[in-house]
């Protein structure tokens, strides 16, 4: 019996021994697999969190900024600030946040999908960093920034150098290189980030009549032949008729 008991003892030990085991492998592969996720996403925020969007270029700013429940937002959710003020088109909006939070990986071709890079202060001008012309810069609900600028491309054409505002060091500096569809999603032209008027519904065109539906028109008209009496005769003729 007591050998048994201390069986039994022995036998729950280990069922919670492997429980926990378990558990502890679950939680750091899932941790691991959050570390991964980052490790291919410019950012990790999430899109509803996100209050603004400013889209600096060249040629001009954008200001986008999520419209509150109070103002309908039924068309778009997105309204245009700076340099009009309008609805957004939310398509162009999601389509910039998607190149921002997803995965930007591309197992086809490592080469050309997020990869990060470890440079010296003194290397920013050889990366376009210095001075860039492209950033992009989110703000969430709770205030907090996050900001992505656009340097030169790099050696294949199809991918551009970048920086993020994360805290750098006095010595080393961390840019990233990524797929130039974030360019793409930045530099559009005013007009694509207006939200587009709705098209008229189209009208029903008038019927014509069917073929069936058309009936020959009839000719009254008679040969003048037809349509005169025939003339009678005359007492003189009527007399030299056999």
């Amino acid at each position: 019996m007591k050998f048994q008991r201390s069986t039994l003892i022995l036998m729950l030990v280990a069922l919670g021994l492997a429980g926990y085991v378990y558990v502890f492998e679950a939680q750091r592969s899932s941790q691991q697999q959050k570390i991964q996720a980052r490790e291919t996403q410019i950012f990790s925020f999430s899109r509803d969190d996100v209050k603004s969007v400013t889209v600096t270029t060249p040629e001009e700013t954008i200001i986008v900024e999520r419209i509150s429940e109070t103002e309908n937002p039924q068309q778009s959710p997105w309204k245009l600030i700076q340099p009009v003020q309008t609805l957004a088109n939310q398509a162009t909006v999601d389509f910039l946040l998607n190149q921002l939070v997803t995965d930007q990986s591309i197992p086809q071709d490592p080469s050309l999908g997020l990869r990060r890079l470890t440079i010296s202060q003194k290397e920013l001008a050889e990366y376009g960093l210095e001075k860039p012309q492209q950033t992009v810069e989110v703000k969430l609900k709770n205030e907090e920034v996050y900001k992505l600028i656009l340097g030169t491309k790099d050696f294949t054409g199809r991918s551009i150098y970048a920086q993020t505002n994360t805290p750098q060091t006095e010595e080393t500096l961390s840019i990233l290189v990524v797929p130039e569809g974030i360019s793409s999603a930045i530099n559009r032209p005013l007009d694509e980030w207006k939200l587009p008027p709705e098209e008229p519904e189209p009208t029903s065109p008038e019927t014509s009549p069917q073929p069936s539906e058309i009936l020959p028109k009839t000719d009254n008209s008679q040969p003048e032949s037809q349509n005169q009496p025939e003339a009678e005769n005359t007492p003189e003729e009527s007399e030299n008729q056999p």
